[in-house]
């Protein structure tokens, strides 16, 4: 019976050198966008490379925890010595931010299976989640008031400005513009199909403001979520403006109302890429908010996404010759139901 004992004593001894061999030459390694949107699945590569010089690794199971949240991992039967494996994950990241460093892990029950060995590798890679670009509803259905030319070479918004009269139709009108009550009076007297003349207002538009706050009401819950998604109509709205050409000047109280001129598209990637790590402002007053409100020029129109819901903040909106375009949070987290059209309501 002792010889038996030490027999097996002998043979786990064994096992356990042999399993801790087996892993101990693995590296991780990850390859992938630098860059990615939040929510928004992406393709990267895991390498499990065997570093030893002698010896082959066998029943290898690997992986690593991206940004904490999401794994890539994969299996292998047999590593040779001084050979790679790749795997491909496609995994969505939700949490904005930035980190280097991730936690890999290797495991194996080789060789008896009677034993688990796991090990812990550091995996670097840099990898940064970007404020997925959410564009407010009150822009896609204003915005052509937003776009600084004529209504008819817009080139995303089809709505219609003030009134101003009506004139035979002519080819390029939409159906939507017909005047039908006018339109029949006109026919029954042998005339032609009338439309609506209409002066869209963005031809007055000579830029934007975009004013970000997280200034609330009495009352007014804090919710992390709701700044996460603010951001992310901020990232939609500077987007989307910069694409139609249009000036914008953005200011935020998260990072102390210094003001921001964008122009291009490369503008706006380094807006995107300051947001990163920015925290929400906790000491945003009612008087910072006039102050910041107050930096619009006569001919700008305004646009003010917050954190917080808009019956705490918009009657510091003073009137302007444009009507301002106000998003109300509560309309992208759920808590209720979507508000209907446009700016002031």
């Amino acid at each position: 019976m002792a010889a038996m004992g030490i027999a097996v004593a002998a043979l786990f001894g064994v096992a356990f050198v042999l399993g801790w061999m087996n892993l101990r030459s693995l590296a991780l390694a990850y390859s992938g966008p630098k860059r990615v949107d939040a929510g928004k699945c992406f393709t990267g590569n895991l390498t499990l490379t065997n570093g030893n010089g002698f010896l082959d690794s066998l029943w290898i199971e690997f992986g690593a925890d991206l940004m904490g949240e999401a794994t890539v991992s994969g299996k292998a039967f047999w590593i040779a010595e001084s050979s790679i494996v790749e795997v491909e994950g496609r995994p969505v990241l939700r949490t904005r931010g930035l980190r280097s460093e991730h936690r890999g892990w290797v495991r194996s029950g080789f060789p008896l299976g009677l034993m688990s060995f796991s090990k812990s590798l550091p995996v670097n890679a840099e990898i940064g989640v970007l404020p997925k670009p959410n564009v407010p509803r009150a822009l896609t259905l204003r915005g052509y008031l937003l776009d600084g030319s004529s209504l008819a070479g817009s080139k995303y918004f089809g709505g219609i400005g003030e009134w101003r009269g009506l004139r035979e139709r002519r080819g390029g009108d939409g159906l939507r513009r017909i005047a039908w009550a006018a339109s029949l009076r006109s026919e029954a007297a042998g005339g032609a199909i009338l439309v609506r003349e209409d002066v869209p207002p963005g031809s007055q538009a000579e830029g934007c403001l975009v004013v970000f706050h997280s200034y609330g009401g009495a009352g007014d819950l804090i919710r992390p979520d709701r700044f996460e998604k603010a951001l992310s109509l901020l990232c939609g709205a500077l987007g989307s403006l910069v694409g139609y050409g249009m000036p914008v000047r953005w200011i935020a109280d998260f990072n102390g109302w210094e003001e921001g001129v964008l122009k291009t598209r490369r503008h706006l990637a380094g807006v995107r890429e300051s947001l990163l790590s920015v925290k929400r402002a906790s000491g945003t007053e009612a008087h910072d908010l006039i102050a910041a409100l107050g930096r619009a020029r006569e001919q700008e129109c305004v646009v003010v996404i917050s954190d917080m819901p808009r019956s705490g903040w918009e009657g510091f909106v003073p009137d302007l010759v444009i009507a301002p375009v106000l998003v109300d949070i509560r309309e992208y987290d759920g808590s209720r139901r979507k508000i209907g059209k446009g700016g002031r309501r």
